[in-house]
């Protein structure tokens, strides 16, 4: 690793802080937990006003502040302050940014610019993760940038929604990829980007609205920055700023200080590739002292056309690993990015090279990067144990016309879903949460059905799919789908082959599944018998009934990533998630614990 002096993990006393910083104590912690504000209020101005429920309700996207640049203080446009919504987000917001200025040059911008992009292979993360940027001007003097990375509902391109597992086969097909440009001008909406998005997406309307509505997130985190710019002045801005960075760097520190020093190793397979055949994933962390370094050597290789994410959500992958193993709350700003060396060898599925897709690898890859570091430190200290939780942005699209109105209108409408986490040292796996990758929510029932023609019938824990152990873990969640209209689906599931692994010899948790009951919806309503269901995703015997083990020359593995399959109106879509991993020896789980188990339906008796 880099041989770096490091800052001393012990707090600074307020002499210090003014000597280093050239801002009293006060003042710089003010700012710090400002800053921190800011980044909450421009999540809040997007949750509140977008029409993607994307952005409204799931969270998907990242949103803060840049630092200026000052090489005196060691500053160069850092992540200072993220809002707390998609964690996969904080990292790659800093590369993507810095990608935007550079490309654009900063001597180009101007007050009321707002710079647009979205360059996966240029520290991006995909192409439906759009990246936004506005100047923040004092006085004539640039003082830093608010940025924002907001995932498209649709980007174009052959495929609703943009994910296309299993049919885009380079970055060609993903949709429209575009290069750093003017979104406002001076102020000014800038109606040939615009139309960028009007002539190419399937949902204009959203588009404009939600075009305008960044632009006011933007606008707002700037405007609260030059408050205390203001009322403080530029230079103990500046000082606070690398205050609030080196702050998060000891603590950042101070933690992996804790972490015995030792090189551990966790690997992982996807279920499949193109091809069919399970990829293999592998990590090594190596821990010295305050500083720790990520290496994914040995990992497989991005052939053409397979699954691959970009080298920045490696290293977000591997960040985020790191922080949710912590005990310690960390800041998310790149003072914590400081003594963390990712090393992502060019050409692995965790660091694509153009022209591969990358649209449904980016949420597959990170949620493995991250499960591999908390696995890999199981072996530095049992007490960090975690077993293997769901690692995959679940979803399931639908894409057609709705008729409801009477008049055809198309619509996209693209399901989330949560999963369950793996038992640690000390508790049970959540039941049902989203990925460390995403602060995500789940959309409303009622409001999802009131927008799309879908049907959210059943959403149930299943009983004896969660890890046994002495902590065991999150059961399975299977929600039932009926789309009211003929539609195109696409989804992704990994963990429909192998299961997540326990820990510390607790059991895996049981794999997952997607299957179809054509034109079954009043059957359901009578509460009649399906029969046997047409697997789409999941293991199967010869006569196409889903089984639990994959057996050489006996059984079938159906892809649980695949774009473009046709799902009738009324057909019921049963989606089933893995289950968490248990963590320890099952025999000594506390008996109190069985009982509340068997009472809730999470396990039965004499299971």
């Amino acid at each position: 690793m880099t041989a770096i002096v490091p800052l001393p993990v012990s707090v600074l006393d307020a002499q210090e802080v003014e000597a280093r910083y050239g801002v009293d104590l006060t003042t710089a912690e003010v700012i710090r937990h400002a800053l921190e504000h800011i980044g909450l209020q421009m999540q809040i101005k997007i949750n509140t006003a977008a029409l993607s429920p994307l952005l409204s309700e799931v969270n998907d996207f990242g949103i803060g502040l840049l630092a200026p640049r000052d090489p005196e203080r060691d500053l160069d446009f850092d992540a200072i302050a993220m809002g707390t919504a998609a964690p996969g987000h904080y990292v790659i917001n800093q590369f993507y940014a810095r990608m935007a200025i550079e490309h654009w040059g900063v001597e180009n911008f101007k007050p009321g610019d707002v710079i647009i992009f979205n360059e996966p292979y240029r520290g991006g993360s995909h192409i439906n993760d759009v990246g936004t940027l506005m100047p923040i001007f004092h006085e004539e003097e640039l003082v830093g940038f608010a940025a924002a990375i907001t995932h498209w509902l649709d980007i174009g391109g052959p495929i609703p929604t943009g994910f296309g597992p299993g049919l885009q086969r380079d970055m060609y097909a993903e949709g429209i990829r575009i290069s750093p440009r003017h979104l406002y001008r001076e102020g000014e909406l800038v109606r040939e980007t615009v139309e960028l998005f009007t002539g190419q997406t399937r949902i204009p309307d959203i588009s404009v609205n939600d075009l305008q509505v960044i632009h006011s997130a933007l606008s707002l985190g700037a405007e609260m920055v030059l408050r205390y710019v203001e009322r403080y002045g530029r230079d103990a801005y500046a000082g606070a700023v690398q205050y609030a960075l080196d702050h998060t760097e000891r603590a950042m520190r101070a933690a992996l200080s804790e972490i015995p020093d030792g090189d551990y190793t966790a690997e992982d397979y996807m279920d499949n590739d193109m091809d069919g055949d399970p990829m293999l994933i592998r990590c090594t962390v190596r821990k010295r002292g305050g500083e720790v370094e990520v290496d994914y050597s040995g990992s497989s290789r991005n052939e053409w056309g397979g699954f691959a994410c970009t080298w920045s959500d490696g290293v977000s992958g591997a960040h985020l690993g790191l922080q949710v193993a912590l005990p310690e709350s960390i800041s998310p700003n790149a003072g914590a990015y400081r003594p963390v060396h990712v090393v992502l060898p060019p050409g692995s599925c965790l660091h694509a090279l153009p022209p591969m897709a990358t649209n449904a690898g980016h949420t597959m890859f990170i949620a493995k990067a991250i499960n591999l570091v908390k696995r890999a430190l199981t072996q530095a200290d049992p007490a960090m144990a975690v077993a293997e939780n769901y690692d995959d942005v679940l979803f399931m699209s639908f894409a057609g016309a709705d008729t409801r109105s009477g008049v055809p209108t198309p619509f996209i409408s693209m399901n989330l879903f949560q999963g369950p986490f793996g038992g640690t040292a000390q508790a049970d796996g959540s039941c049902y949460t989203f990925q460390e990758g995403g602060n995500c929510v789940v959309t409303s029932v009622e409001l999802e059905e009131e927008s799309f023609p879908v049907l959210h019938l059943e959403r149930e824990f299943v009983a004896d799919t969660g890890g046994s152990g002495q902590y065991r873990g999150g059961p399975a969640t299977r929600s039932v789908l009926v789309p009211l209209a003929d539609c195109e689906s696409s989804f992704q599931l990994d963990q429909c082959r192998i299961g997540p692994r326990g820990a510390l010899g607790g059991g895996n948790g049981a794999t997952g599944h997607i299957a179809v009951h054509r034109d079954a919806l009043d059957i359901w309503a009578a509460g009649g018998d399906f029969g046997e269901p047409e697997i789409l995703a999941g293991i199967v015997d010869a006569s196409g009934r889903l089984v639990g083990e994959e057996v050489p020359g006996v059984t079938e593995f159906r892809s649980s990533k695949q774009a473009g399959v046709r799902v009738g109106a009324r057909d019921v879509v049963i989606h089933q998630t893995p289950g968490g991993g248990g963590c320890g020896d099952a025999a000594e789980r506390d008996p109190a614990a069985i009982a509340r188990d068997i009472r809730n339906d999470i396990v039965t008796a004499g299971s």
